[in-house]
């Protein structure tokens, strides 16, 4: 991974946080894409500069064309070329279908699936640079098993892991690998809003390994997928949720 250059999308909390400290730590430069919060950002490029300086933080709604076209101006700016691109940003609100407020699960969808659409359609010229590009798209378990109370999520996710298939065929003639990972129940702020402890233990004890996942269980599959020891894994998706589907 020495030398790569990488985007990060929703790069400064969470698993895309987690992410990017590895990327980081591996020697890759990496750009940060964050979407809001520049609180957020401040704080996540204290952690990074304890790392590298490697790095370069860029605003921009995944969902916005304009704003992602802007965020690639400034990516060919300095470098004009991407070995690595991780679709991590995300959103989500839950309620039930027959409570639904469409524009919020527009919303959703813009962010989750459409954004990771409009992201990889700019990135496509930067990643035909590399002489070994690749793509990992984050997802969920809910795109496979979904749940109650999550329906614009998990349409999204389950849209997410064809997606990631339809751009491998489409992209393995440029050399492109393309594949996703789908996370479990994971200990970060977003995940975790809204849950009780007791709520938080019956979900480790229902799990086959006795916890939820880490951020860094999701970014340590990642990393493998960007590498060149996954040269041959194109169009896959890795659950990552300590065999919760299994259940």
């Amino acid at each position: 991974m020495k030398e790569k250059i990488a985007l990060v999308t929703g790069g400064t909390s969470g698993i895309g946080k987690e992410i990017v400290k590895q990327l980081l730590r591996n020697e890759c430069f990496v750009f940060v894409n964050y979407g809001h919060s520049e609180e957020m950002m401040y704080e996540a490029k204290k952690e990074f500069k304890e790392i590298s300086n490697h790095f370069k933080c860029i605003k921009a709604d995944v969902s916005n064309e304009k704003e992602v076209y802007e965020m690639f101006t400034k990516i060919n700016e300095k470098f004009g070329k991407l070995d690595c691109l991780v679709n991590n940003a995300g959103t989500n609100i839950d309620n039930f279908i027959e409570d639904l407020d469409i524009d919020g699960f527009r919303k959703i969808l813009n962010v989750n699936l459409v954004g990771k659409v409009i992201v990889t359609k700019f990135a496509i010229p930067y990643l035909k640079k590399s002489e070994s590009a690749s793509i990992v798209n984050i997802a969920s378990r809910l795109g496979i098993k979904p749940c109650v109370e999550a329906s614009a999520y998990c349409a999204s996710e389950a849209g997410v892991l064809n997606l990631t298939q339809a751009s491998a065929l489409e992209f393995s003639k440029y050399h492109i690998r393309v594949n996703s990972v789908s996370p479990g129940l994971t200990n970060t702020s977003l995940a975790m809003a809204g849950w009780t402890k007791e709520e938080i233990e019956e979900q480790k004890n229902n799990n086959p390994m006795y916890r939820i996942g880490e951020v860094t269980d999701i970014a340590n599959a990642v990393l493998f997928l960007l590498s060149e020891k996954a040269s041959y894994i194109n169009g896959e998706n890795i659950n990552v949720n300590g065999g919760s589907l299994l259940k």
